[in-house]
């Protein structure tokens, strides 16, 4: 007897739900084109960065980095590295980073191998007035404009 309960609970569970009123759902426009920032053209100088004291190796010229024409050029104060350079997602991806293999005198060595790990690894990056700021997880870096570059864009 229990399962013929159980049946008919079923059964009354069922129907209930097969003639309950539907509610209509309001159709959402799809979601707007997302707005990133071009990329930022021009010559930029690090000013900071979270992944090396200061961003800057005393003794050493300061890291660079350019954007042109869909490509980045890196400077680390020792050896150079390009590539070509896309926004996607809003975030710089540099598929294919080629670098000069001059040897670098410690520290140097390691802040350039760190910055230019970071410069792959797909950072975020926002422009403010004359100061670019890149991220990636919790580690961040930022640039300004060179002196001489000042009024370029």
């Amino acid at each position: 007897m229990n399962h013929c309960r159980l049946a008919a609970l079923a059964f009354a569970i069922v129907q209930g739900c097969a003639t309950a009123p539907q509610l209509a759902l309001p159709v959402l426009p799809p979601p707007p084109e997302f707005v990133f920032e071009p990329l930022p053209d021009g010559e930029w100088e690090l000013v900071t960065a979270s992944f090396a004291e200061g961003g800057r190796i005393p003794g050493a010229r300061r890291a660079t980095l350019t954007f042109r024409d869909g490509r980045i050029s890196a400077f680390s104060g020792c050896n150079t590295a390009s590539g070509a350079v896309q926004r996607r997602h809003g975030l710089l991806e540099v598929p294919e980073f080629a670098a000069t293999r001059r040897g670098c005198p410690e520290p140097l060595e390691w802040f350039e191998a760190r910055y230019f790990g970071f410069l792959k690894a797909r950072p975020s990056y926002h422009v403010e007035g004359g100061s670019l700021t890149l991220v990636v997880d919790n580690e961040r870096a930022r640039f300004r404009r060179p002196p001489a570059a000042q009024g370029t864009p």
